[in-house]
């Protein structure tokens, strides 16, 4: 069974790999979509950086963050280095025993989750829109080698083969 830290550190891995390879697309790839009224890749890569904002969040209670949108190869850099401050920090509450967290949501009403929870959908959410990405490219006639940034590649090229 593959545990929530190797999750989380596949999570990372595949955040800075995939931020990577879209800067080595032409910059108008940023605004490619998968049709018309859908998130452009840009905004879905930006949307990592405020989903990583809100986890970090849940788990720590500090401010919200601000960030900048990703549209260009050099907005893309910065983010990149920015997710992975970000998923350091999930990586760090990895550590701790699960527990329950309160939070104070959009609504404005307090909400209870646990630690656990907020840690896998940090992971699953990733995933979901790596997907999304690669879907939009392949319309546009990109690849993106999805097999490329799955558990199994991190695994052999991390040499954390521990539960797989």
């Amino acid at each position: 069974m593959i545990g929530m830290r190797t999750s989380l550190e596949h999570m990372a891995w595949s955040n800075q790999k995939i931020f990577t390879l879209i800067q080595q697309l032409p910059e108008d790839v940023y605004f490619k979509s998968a049709t018309e009224g859908e998130w452009p890749v840009g905004k879905l890569l930006t949307h990592f950086l405020s989903a990583a904002e809100w986890y970090r969040y849940l788990l720590t209670g500090e401010e919200w963050t601000e960030l900048s949108d990703v549209d260009e190869h050099s907005a893309a850099n910065k983010s990149a280095a920015a997710l992975a401050q970000l998923d350091e920090v999930l990586l760090t509450y990895a550590n701790f025993p699960n527990s329950e967290i309160t939070f104070l949501g959009d609504d404005g009403n307090h909400t209870t989750t646990s630690r656990e929870l907020v840690l896998t959908q940090a992971a699953m959410h990733a995933a979901e829109h790596k997907g999304q990405i690669a879907t939009i490219l392949k319309i546009h006639g990109y690849h993106l080698d999805l097999d490329s940034l799955d558990v199994w590649s991190f695994a052999l090229l991390t040499k954390n083969n521990g539960g797989i």
